[in-house]
């Protein structure tokens, strides 16, 4: 059929939507640093130090009250609910070099058993696991439309809700999933660490009390109970449940952190120091930390010490401000994206880069924008930006890669695509521009490769149907059945694409077989 080249406007264009989920302001879903929420009481002596203190005290608290919740714990404790034509369901995040064969094995699975609620909550967990949030809700809604009942499902809708900024419908979903089975561990933990946000702390605790009676060694809840303690004033019981808690995950610095507050309250200073420390080999720079060390380094008599602790903590904490008033402008910024204004976006996403020069996400994002603006150069730079700031980001290399592609850097699109294939591996769309950039430099097995598992991860990605079946298309004499079938289903799923056509394909195509 002609040598084909991948070179056609409709598969050069970067995404025109932010690579960011709009989110409420201090829950930008791209954020790599999201700043905590300030629900609950002051605790400690931090309570007496003004205003900055105060404020970094709401930091640490908020950072406890999510150390509970079932995604940093292991799934332990679920019981399996039906037959699994997939094996046993695992509930938690699945590793990123393991995504693209579990998302494989659950669409084998649905295959051979369409209708399997376990295969599709498979399905759902590998794609929330990938980052593909929108693929894993429409897998979770066909989990529950066809086992309504399936309390793992529920939970997973609730993961996604929370990704998404939902809160209240997370709390609903989880609510539901405990109605379907009362032994949902993680359900319970996620429930608990929405209740402790929403201030209804005897309904935490309720919640982590009745994990402990299912498993009296869940880390986890012990962590939450130990917390729900502390703020009620119970400072032995809530020492009591941070050790036990850290003799069975020993990397746990949260109830390292909260240790350390009880034992300052209860005038234990060697204690408390002892747990910072701990907390700190951890997590070095958890400011609550560095904070508490300060304060017991000054009950000590080291003044010179404490404060170089405080002065660390403050500007740590002025990191984290900056940070806060970055996602702020950056959410606004794609909330007028996403309204199609786009002088006001860039505005926002610059006054984010002017707050923090090295949040990644406003540089990608404002990249996005400079890119539909036809300003190829200065977004070419943003998103180059956007990689220095973050080299782990993988949709600023996928962007930066195409706009390498639009200006001629083949190899230079190469490498940022592998690199993002190499970071997020359930990542479609970076698969889609390897298997482009691969088949243009002629490596067509490669080419081929990348573009089957860009539809292993999402089945209606039309321009990798059709890319697909032009890429098996080259170098024939006709038109194979499987390059014609690819074609085929990529213009029945967008049938804009048939403009794209080589003529040389479209006759062929035009063709019966």
């Amino acid at each position: 059929m002609g040598s084909h080249t991948a070179q056609s406007n409709h598969t050069r264009r970067l995404r025109k939507r932010p690579l960011t989920r709009p989110a409420p302001a201090g829950e930008s879903a791209g954020a790599r640093h999201p700043l905590p929420k300030g629900e609950g009481c002051l605790v400690g002596s931090f309570c007496s130090l003004g205003s900055f203190i105060g404020w970094l005290a709401i930091v640490g608290l908020a950072i406890a009250a999510i150390a509970f919740s079932a995604r940093c714990a292991s799934a332990q404790g679920m019981n399996s609910e039906d037959a699994n034509p997939t094996g046993d369901i695992d509930l938690a995040e699945i590793p990123p070099d393991q995504i693209l064969g579990a998302v494989a094995a659950a669409r084998k699975a649905i295959r051979e058993h369409p209708d399997s609620a376990e295969a599709y909550l498979q399905l759902g967990i590998a794609l929330r696991s990938g980052g593909e949030t929108q693929q894993a809700h429409d897998a979770i809604e066909h989990v529950l439309s066809l086992n309504p009942h399936l309390s793992n499902a529920w939970l997973q809708k609730g993961l996604i809700s929370i990704n998404g900024g939902t809160l209240k419908e997370a709390t609903v979903y989880f609510r539901k999933a405990l109605e379907a089975d009362p032994q949902n561990i993680p359900a319970r933990l996620e429930l608990s660490a929405m209740l402790f946000r929403a201030g209804d702390f005897l309904g935490a605790r309720q919640q982590v009390e009745a994990v402990l009676r299912i498993d009296p060694n869940n880390a986890s809840a012990l962590g939450g109970l130990g917390f729900i303690q502390l703020q009620q004033g119970d400072l032995q019981a809530a020492v009591e449940s941070f050790r036990k808690a850290i003799s069975l995950k020993p990397r746990y610095p949260e109830a390292k952190q909260n240790l350390g507050n009880a034992l300052m309250r209860l005038g234990d200073w060697p204690g408390a120091r002892q747990a910072f420390e701990d907390a700190l080999r951890d997590e070095p720079d958890a400011i609550p930390a560095v904070y508490g060390m300060g304060t017991v380094l000054r009950h000590l008599a080291q003044p010179a010490e404490a404060a170089k602790q405080f002065a660390k903590a403050k500007d740590m904490l002025q990191m984290v401000q900056a940070l806060a008033q970055a996602q702020g402008a950056d959410n606004n910024g794609v909330r007028m994206w996403n309204s199609g204004d786009l002088e006001r976006a860039a505005a926002s996403f610059r006054a984010s880069i002017a707050a923090h020069p090295a949040y990644a996400e406003a540089h990608n994002n404002l990249g996005g924008v400079l890119w539909q603006q036809n300003k190829q150069k200065e977004a070419t730079e943003e998103f180059a930006l956007a990689v220095r700031a973050d080299p782990k980001f993988a949709k600023a290399r996928n962007n930066l890669g195409n706009a390498l592609m639009v200006d001629g850097n083949l190899k230079g699109a190469t490498e940022q695509f592998q690199k993002a294939v190499d970071l997020e591996p359930g990542f479609a769309n970076a698969h889609f521009s390897l298997g482009l950039a691969l088949a243009q430099s002629g490596q067509k097995d490669r080419a081929e490769t990348e573009l089957r598992q860009a539809l292993v991860l999402a089945p209606n990605f039309a321009v990798a149907h059709f890319e697909l079946g032009l890429l098996l298309a080259s170098g024939t004499s006709t038109l194979p059945a499987l390059a014609r079938s690819e074609i085929e289903e990529g213009i029945r799923q967008d049938p804009k694409l048939k403009s794209a056509l080589p003529p040389a394909v479209a006759t062929a195509l035009a063709t019966k077989q």
